[in-house]
Order: structure tokens, then sequence, then C-alpha cells
């Protein structure tokens, strides 16, 4: 009799352990995406170093702010190669510190006062909005090069005050 409640607490006991390794059924769901490569930055234009002529802050002055003339710019490119086919469009989103009174103005290490810089598309002239993708350059599968302005303004009202001139911006670029 002892052996047949051993045996049956035995098969108790195993019966506990199978149910203790079940567990609910579930699913896993796995997500991606696969997307055509992309453009290559060319070396020489990671780094893109603008030099300005020395201005007098009396021509600075001249212009309202957020606006720049012509002699106030500089041209620079950013040159992209290896595009591969179906990748037909290039856009630029610009980082950096920007003027708390002219949004598209951006300032940085100057000890030049109430002087920042705004940059622009050469073909176009329009202004790139900083901190967003934009200013949809077209382009071909190859090599590219895309042509901008960066000009001198002023950062509000008060007039600029003579100093140095020292603006980093970053860029990073997407591809449709």
């Amino acid at each position: 009799m002892n052996m047949k409640k051993l045996s049956a607490a035995v098969v108790v006991m195993l019966g506990l352990g199978v149910s203790a390794a079940q567990a609910d059924d579930g699913s896993l769901n796995f997500t991606g995406e696969v997307t055509t490569s992309s453009c290559s930055v060319v070396a020489d234009s990671t780094v893109v170093p603008v030099t300005f002529d020395s201005y007098s802050a009396a021509t600075i002055n001249s212009v309202a702010p957020g606006l720049t003339s012509a002699a106030l710019q500089k041209p620079f490119s950013i040159k992209l190669e290896n595009c591969p086919e179906g990748v037909s469009v290039a856009k630029i989103k610009l980082d950096g510190k920007t003027s708390g009174i002219v949004p598209t103005v951006f300032v940085g290490n100057s000890t030049a006062r109430y002087v920042g810089v705004m940059i622009s598309d050469a073909e176009t002239g329009a202004v790139i909005t900083p901190k967003a993708f934009g200013n949809d350059k077209a382009i071909i599968a190859g090599n590219n090069t895309l042509d901008y302005l960066v000009g001198l303004t002023k950062t509000s009202d008060s007039n600029a005050v003579e100093g140095t001139i020292d603006v980093p911006v970053t860029f990073t670029m997407s591809y449709e």
C-alpha cells in the first residue's frame, strides 16, 4: 500500500513538473527596411573651410537681419560620388547654433558681435532652413556637385561689431 501511495505521489509530482514547463503561445514579428545604397560624400567635401575676406562693420550693417548681398557671399560645394541608379534627389540638413532672433542665421564662436551666416542654394538663392532636411537637389547616377552660398548677415537690428567670425555648421545628406 505504501508503494501505491508513493507511485501516485511520483506521478503527481511529474505532472507538476511538466505543467511548469508549459507556456502561453506567442508570436515574433521582425521588421526592417531594405534600401538602395546611397551616394558617398567626397573626402574633401566632409570638411569645407570657407574663409571670408575682411569686411567693415558698416558693410555688414548695410543689410537687414537675415538678409545678405552678393558682396557678402562666398560659394562652396559638396561633392557626391558613386550615386547609384534609382537615387534621384539629395537633401541637406544643416545643424549648428542659430540666432534666437533670426532662425535661419547660424552663429557660433565669433568675437564679432551681431554677425552670423546664412546658407542658400547657389542656383535658386533659396535660404536653407536649419535643422530640417530640405533643399531638394536633382542628382544623377555617378558623381554630382551641389553648389551653395554662405553669406554674412546681421543677427539682429543691433549694429555689427568688429571681431573674428567662427561659425561651425555640420551637414547631413539624405537621398531618395
